[in-house]
């Protein structure tokens, strides 16, 4: 890469970050160079993504302080929708590349429920290294115009995608790749194997997110919508697999590595477009990465008119999706999926509703958005599948109505199928109320193959289905449509969770304790996989490892030293039995469910009906489970659990 294409890459990192200084801070063997984001290691370059290096430079500034995500967040990712597991990726390659302080301390702390403290002595120097100094007045004099002549599309390309320049340092550029690859297997993205690149011999593709040339003109429905329209589009390749935009729009910060990016999403293809806005027109530039050979292939561009923006987004992504078909002298298998809209800012909210459900964490925010989608445009069949989902996602919130939400959810399926029956998503939708609501597993079973007909590439609807399986006893077809799912979305949470919970229920228990243990790299602090793990343990008879692990917990971590005292004592004098009579005593421990699942195990059939029943007037959703719990075994030759299997609606 030319020293013309290394300055734009720092003038453009510059714009992008909020809080700025001049300081070299140097600690351990470490010198971090905040104007440059540039981190070394006794004087050699440590190559890392500009964000991670941002991240480590946000707690250096506090050094010794907690640093809250939410802050971390805001200051990384203003203005944007991204979701907290990029946050969470950068911390754990930090984590890799500093390792520990001189005393032993982790360099890069997580305090549970507050945030992120840096430990190490700080050094601060001034005095910017010669050479640093000289790139900081090559960038003080470089001018950055719009269309700048002089440097060619594949150049702006690859500025843009972030890609290893042929001529950079090698050795480097090695150690970059290990850093990613250690940083995404610990997020989980080479689970027990399952994540394949080729779905059925086909080949996979990601699209991801446009990136702008120019931050200061950034717009997300250009990033997203562009994407999205093209996603539509290259979904009817024949023989391709291609990624949803709930698994590559995380994608979106200006630093995303393009490669590193394609083999978190386990593709054979990367398509990474920039655009750039002039004169009324945008202008858009793609690159074709082969993820095995880390090269470009094919550059593809388009320029058009934004007067229109949808005809815009068609035009773009028809263009490009026409190429590559004749680069894969392939065709399509039918016309591109709709996008249901004419109205701008319904789809705007829209894309602002989905992502919020993607994260996860959401919920109400998804349904504002996506109420204010459809109350734009009422016609919008796609808005209304959407608030659908958004409501069925809060309805087991903390202190929501579950009827209540549930009805909203069932009016929004059935509006958004009076104006158009083919929408995967609400029958995906319509599968989810009727296997955790209304009990109606045939009924849910019906729904997801027709979602999947609709729409193959469905992770949801085959995470849907792998549970409606596994509820009739059906662990191996289960675990072949949860591996579909996460073939899909390999990067997705929600589908590594539920396929350890399969592993449970089928009580491969290895399996799924393995399973549980790697999503907590994923994610600490997710206090479901704890509980899901303890119960694991507890079926394997491995109590004092299952007792370890709940002291961990984040629902231990938050109680009072008195009650985590009890629960201790409970240990010592009386075993696992006393603890899970402690944890029945215990207020915000473990729903009906689970409860019945407890006294089940201690041997009081009494009580843990109660509670079953309980969980039945509450219509918990995990009644869905009833036939293949593992902790209800001992219930299993009671009149009263073959009355409620008859009455949940499993005979």
């Amino acid at each position: 890469m030319s020293s013309d294409l290394k300055s734009i890459n720092h003038q453009n990192n510059l714009k992008e970050v909020k809080s700025y200084n001049s300081a070299i801070y140097e600690f351990e063997d470490f010198c971090l160079d905040a104007a440059h984001l540039m981190l070394s290691r006794k004087g050699q370059e440590i190559s890392l993504a500009p964000k991670v290096v941002e991240t480590l430079l946000a707690l250096v500034e506090r050094g010794g302080e907690i640093v809250s995500k939410d802050e971390l967040m805001d200051r990384l990712w203003a203005n944007a929708f991204v979701e907290e597991s990029n946050l969470i990726q950068n911390i754990y390659i930090l984590r890799k590349t500093l390792d520990e302080t001189a005393n032993g301390k982790p360099m890069i702390e997580t305090l549970r429920r507050r945030g992120y403290r840096f430990n190490g002595e700080l050094r601060e120097n001034k005095q910017a290294q010669p050479a640093l100094a000289a790139a900081r007045a090559n960038d003080a004099t470089e001018d950055v115009s719009e269309f700048p002549p002089g440097i060619s599309d594949k150049a702006i390309a690859e500025k843009a995608s972030a890609v290893v320049p042929s001529g950079y340092n090698r050795p480097l550029a090695a150690f970059a790749l290990i850093v990613l690859l250690v940083g995404a297997i610990g997020l989980g993205y080479y689970f027990f194997s399952v994540g394949r690149t080729v779905v059925g011999g086909k080949k996979s593709i990601a699209v991801l997110p446009l990136k702008p040339i120019n931050t200061a003109t950034r717009d997300e429905i250009y990033e997203a919508g562009i994407a999205e329209s093209l996603i539509n589009q290259l979904s009817s390749m024949k023989g391709f697999v291609v990624r949803p935009l709930s698994a590559t729009r995380k994608y979106a910060d200006v630093g995303q590595d393009s490669i590193a990016a394609g083999k978190e999403q386990q593709v054979d293809y990367v398509l990474a477009s920039n655009y750039q806005l002039a004169g009324g027109k945008i202008r858009v530039t793609s690159q074709l990465f082969n993820v095995a050979s880390g090269q470009i292939e094919e550059i593809y561009k388009s320029e058009k008119d934004t007067g229109d923006f949808f005809a815009m987004q068609d035009a773009v992504a028809n263009e490009i999706g026409r190429l590559l078909l004749a680069r894969f002298a392939t065709t399509s298998t039918g016309p591109a999926a709709k996008r249901g809209t004419t109205n701008e800012e319904a789809y705007r909210f829209y894309l602002q509703g989905m992502f919020l459900l993607d994260r996860g964490t959401a919920g109400q925010k998804g349904v504002e958005a996506l109420e204010q989608s459809v109350r734009l445009d009422p016609n919008y069949a796609q808005g209304w599948a959407g608030l659908a989902i958004a409501h069925r996602v809060i309805a087991y919130s903390a202190n929501a109505n579950i009827g209540e939400e549930y009805q909203k959810s069932i009016e929004a399926v059935n509006k958004a199928l009076s104006l158009d029956p083919n929408v995967s998503e609400a029958y995906t939708a319509l599968c989810e109320i009727k296997y955790q609501y209304e009990w109606d597993f045939a009924g849910a079973g019906r729904a997801c193959q027709r979602a999947l007909e609709l729409n193959h590439n469905s992770s949801l609807a085959h995470n849907n289905y792998a549970r409606i399986l596994s509820t009739y006893q059906r662990p191996d077809e289960a675990i072949a449509e949860i591996k579909t799912a996460i073939d899909l979305d390999p990067t997705s949470f929600h589908n590594q969770r539920i396929y350890a919970n399969i592993l449970y229920i089928s009580r491969r228990y290895d399996e799924a304790v393995a399973q549980y243990k790697r999503l907590m790299q994923m994610n600490e602090e997710s206090n479901p996989t704890y509980q899901w793990l303890i119960r694991t343990l507890e079926m394997q008879g491995k109590e004092g490892e299952a007792f370890e692990w709940l002291m961990k917990s984040p629902s231990m971590q938050k109680k009072d030293d008195k009650t985590i005292q009890l629960f201790k004592t409970a240990y010592q004098t009386s075993g696992w039995a006393g603890v899970l009579r402690e944890r029945d005593k215990t207020p915000g421990e473990g729903n009906f469910f689970r409860r019945a699942g407890w006294n089940a195990r201690l041997g009081d059939k009494d009580k843990a009906f109660e509670y079953l029943e309980k969980a039945y007037q509450k219509r918990d959703s995990l009644l869905y489970q009833l036939q293949v719990e593992p902790a209800l075994d001992p219930l299993r030759d009671d009149p009263r659990y073959d009355e409620l299997l008859k009455r949940v609606g499993f005979k």
